[in-house]
Parts: structure tokens; C-alpha cells; sequence
């Protein structure tokens, strides 16, 4: 399958996925590449008859040259080059992020705000074809992308390029646009596995089917958890209430679609801030054209690198998938600590123990969840620095933590369920079956981490397939 752009508005969450998650190929449609050309002509004609001014990376070199207009030999050279960034090392971004990155760059450009020749906007799109250079995940203090972005493009595009590309390609904010929409897919699936795995805890605990009573629904007067809540009683649904306790379940049961019902709202704003940051202008300058600016246009100084909806919005998903994760890890001790279930029954504590685990994914998660706010520059121009990629990484690391945890408390409630011989309600059977054939009941020596593993693996498999609900176990 090819995903076809055509404007700004194709750069969708659905497409970051098809494009950097499942690997499909891009390419730009006839009508975009026509608009693309026109508007490279019209920029040309604009920087021509503008030579003498101050325009920010193209008539003058960028950050301390900002402030001097280069001859025309001068010009001429420094047009060719990918203007000079710093260099990182370290643990290099996931290839979905490079490729995310790429699909994002494109939007500027898309937008007729960054004058990209065709032929270096088929370059761009043909990245997509190779092996990505490195982009080190780490040591990101500037304004903006630029070093990511130096890493990405340097060695494709440096010393191939001519008038306005170079700042066109290494400025704006397309990697915070990725890391946000990265993030955002990784969230939609784990949503579900949320539900799915606390509902099938609370049944673990006998939970009274009270605490999730529809009449909740609008008692509470929010959609999200309302959302949440109408899931969760769907699935624990049964005919048998037997087991009920005759008394409140501890708080970490009662509190959980609340606290899922907030991290739907995060997910929901992170979808909806993904959507405009990938598709929205954020290049530093812009170029608009004669239509909105006459005769020939203008260029605009600006801060389009520095995207205010990224690094919030990361650290509002890190704080719900980490403040779920403490939730977690109380029902694991409650379901442990059960005088009916996995203390009384499991002669070698395989399963009971899996409390210490949990507890350190509880921290991990505790802290991941930090403020990542806007950071301290150097001295003159460049005096602030965007945190975009270190939000990204506190948010991977709570999501991971969250994934993990997820994973015990399936383990524990699978096997008080199955130590019990209590019948599990049919929307949640095939999801506990499937657990305890990886990490099964038994005294028997076991390999429990390669067990546990694959319990995380079979939670979050479908996550790196477009972030869509697992279909085996959907809430159907």
C-alpha cells in the first residue's frame, strides 16, 4: 500500500501509523508537487528582489549570523550547506520515530510556508526508502529540532541544496509533531489492554458489581469516564454474583475507572494536539506568499520551532499511564494478599511474589512522570531550549512501565482466578485463558521470566501493528 499526500491535511495520526509504524510507502500527488513549484518561483523572485534585506537563513547565515546580509558569493555558498547544528550521542530514536519525523518535515512544505525545490522534496520522500541515519535520542537542549534534524538530513542533503532549503529543511518542529503523534498511537492500544486486564482484577477480587453501576455514569458528568466505567461493566458482565463481596473492594478498585477515565482524556487530547502539530506550519522563517502578502510575498521571523502543545501534553500521558501504574500495583497486593487466593493455594509463590515486581514498575513509573519544562539556554539569542524528546522519553518510559504492569496484574488475577476454580465472565475468558497458557499454573520450575514476557508481548502486540485494539480480546 502507498499513502498518498496531498496536502498538510493528509499528515493524520491514521497515516503516521500506516507510513512509520506498518512501513508503507509515501509519495506526493501531481496537485501538490504543481503547488510546490509554483511556490518555489515565487519565493526565488521574492528573495531576488529582496537581496539587501535582513531574511533570516537566506540572506544571512543563522543564529550568531543573523545579524550581517552575506554578499552574493557568500550567499551563494551558504545556500548549498544544511546550516551547522550541534552533534549528540547516545541511544539512537526507534526508525517509527526517524520515519515519523520525515512525514512530519513535509508539512511546511505541504503548506507553501517552506520552498523546497521538487527535486529536493522527492530526496526527503525517498528517505523513507533507505536505512535512516542515526538520530540520538538524547542531549536535545535546543530551540526547536535542529539537532535531531542535523543527524536525520546532514549527510543526505549537505551541500546539495540551494537559496532558503537548508533553513526550510533544519528548522521548525517536525520531530516534537512525531514524538507527540508517536506517543499518542502507543496510547490508543494500551487503553484498551487498561480496561481489559482491571476489569478482569476486579473480578479477581469480587469486586460488587455496584462500584460500577451505570447510574455512575452521569453521577460523575464526565464522558471519559463514563466511557470507561460502561467498559468495564460490559466486561466483568455475568450471571453469577456469587462471589461478590458483601462489602466495598479497596479503593485502587473503586478509584480505577475514574483514573482510566482520565487517562482517556489525556489520550484524547493527545490525539487531537498530534493531529494539529502534525499538520500545522512551524518553520523559522516562514515564506507567505503574494496572495496573503502583495506584491511578492514576505518572509516572517517567528517561533514556529518551539510547539507549546508538545512536551505538556507528553507529560499529561506519562502522569496518567504512571498514576495508573501506582493503581496497579495496590490491586496486585490486594489480590495477593486474598486469604481465598494465590497465598493460601500456590505452594511455591511463583505468582504471589510477582508484588516486588510490580512495585518496582510502580516507581519507574513514579519517576517518569516529571515536569519537562521549557529549559535554559545560552546566553544571546538561543536563551531557551525546547524539552520535546526528553518529555517523549518520560512518557515511552511510564507507558513501558505501565505495559509491564499491566502484564502482573493479568498474571495474578489469571491465577487467584484459576486457583479459586471461580468462572471468569465471557468477555474476559479468552484474554485470561491466553495468559495462563504463557505463564501457567503449576509448581513445576518455570523460566518466569521469559513467561512474564510473554504476557507483556502478548498485551501489547498489536502496538507496534498501528496501535489499534488487539482484535483477539476486543471489547466485542
Amino acid at each position: 500500500m502507498t499513502v498518498v499526500i496531498d496536502t498538510s491535511d493528509d499528515l493524520t495520526l491514521d497515516n503516521v501509523a500506516r507510513v512509520a509504524w506498518m512501513g508503507e510507502q509515501c509519495r506526493i500527488s501531481d496537485r501538490a508537487l504543481a503547488a510546490i513549484r509554483s511556490r518555489r518561483d515565487e519565493f526565488v523572485e521574492f528573495v531576488e528582489q529582496n537581496a539587501n534585506r535582513h531574511l533570516y537563513g537566506i540572506t544571512t547565515k543563522h543564529h550568531v549570523g543573523a545579524k550581517s546580509v552575506l554578499g552574493a558569493d557568500s550567499r551563494a555558498e551558504f545556500a548549498t550547506r544544511l546550516p551547522s547544528t550541534p552533534a549528540t550521542v547516545g541511544p539512537r530514536l526507534p526508525e517509527r520515530l526517524a520515519r515519523a519525523i520525515v512525514l512530519a518535515r513535509l508539512a511546511d512544505v505541504l503548506n507553501g510556508t517552506a520552498c523546497l525545490r521538487v527535486e529536493t522534496v522527492h530526496r526527503l520522500i525517498e528517505l523513507l526508502d533507505s536505512n535512516l541515519p542515526p538520530v540520538p535520542a538524547r542531549g536535545n537542549g535546543e530551540p526547536g529540532d535542529i539537532i535531531a534534524l542535523g543527524h536525520l538530513l546532514r549527510t543526505r542533503f549537505d551541500g546539495t541544496l540551494e537559496i532558503g532549503e537548508g533553513m526550510a529543511l533544519i528548522n521548525g518542529s517536525p520531530v516534537a509533531a512525531a514524538a507527540l503523534g508517536d506517543a499518542a498511537l502507543a496510547g490508543r492500544h494500551r487503553i484498551t489492554v487498561m480496561e481489559q486486564v482491571m476489569a478482569l482484577a476486579a473480578v479477581a477480587i469480587n469486586a460488587p458489581a455496584a462500584h460500577y453501576a451505570p447510574e455512575l455514569e452521569a453521577a460523575w458528568r464526565d464522558e471519559h469516564q463514563a466511557e470507561a466505567l460502561h467498559n468495564i461493566r460490559r466486561l466483568m458482565e455475568t450471571d453469577d454474583h456469587s462471589s461478590e463481596l458483601p462489602y466495598q473492594a479497596p479503593v485502587s478498585f473503586r478509584s480505577g475507572p475514574r483514573v482510566i477515565g482520565w487517562a482517556r482524556r489525556a489520550q484524547a487530547a493527545a490525539e487531537e494536539c498530534a493531529e494539529i502539530a502534525l499538520s500545522a506550519s512551524s518553520n523559522n522563517p516562514i515564506f507567505v506568499g503574494p496572495t496573503v502578502h502583495p506584491p511578492l510575498g514576505a518572509i516572517l521571523s517567528n517561533g514556529g520551532y518551539h510547539n507549546p502543545l508538545v512536551a505538556p501534553t507528553l507529560d499529561s500521558l506519562a502522569r496518567a499511564w504512571a498514576d495508573t501504574c501506582q493503581l496497579i500495583t495496590a490491586q496486585v497486593n490486594r489480590i495477593v494478599e486474598d486469604p481465598s487466593g494465590l497465598v493460601a493455594t500456590e505452594p511455591e509463590s511463583q505468582v504471589s511474589l510477582l508484588y516486588m515486581t510490580s512495585a518496582g514498575w510502580a516507581e519507574e513509573a513514579r519517576v517518569a512522570a516529571t515536569p519537562s519544562l521549557i529549559g535554559l539556554g545560552g546566553a544571546g539569542q538561543t536563551d531557551t531550549g525546547t524539552p520535546d524528546l526528553l518529555a517523549w522519553r518520560k512518557a515511552r518510559d511510564a507507558g513501558a512501565a505501565l505495559d509491564n504492569n499491566l502484564a502482573v496484574l493479568g498474571i495474578v488475577s489469571s491465577h487467584a482466578l484459576a486457583r479459586k476454580g471461580q468462572a471468569v465472565p465471557h468477555r474476559l475468558a479468552l484474554l485470561s485463558r491466553q495468559i495462563l497458557q504463557r505463564f501457567p499454573v503449576g509448581s513445576a520450575p518455570v523460566d518466569y521470566g521469559a513467561h512474564l514476557e510473554s504476557v507483556v508481548d502478548l498485551l501489547a502486540r498489536s502496538r507496534d501493528a498501528a496501535a489499534a485494539p488487539a482484535s483477539e480480546f476486543a471489547n466485542t
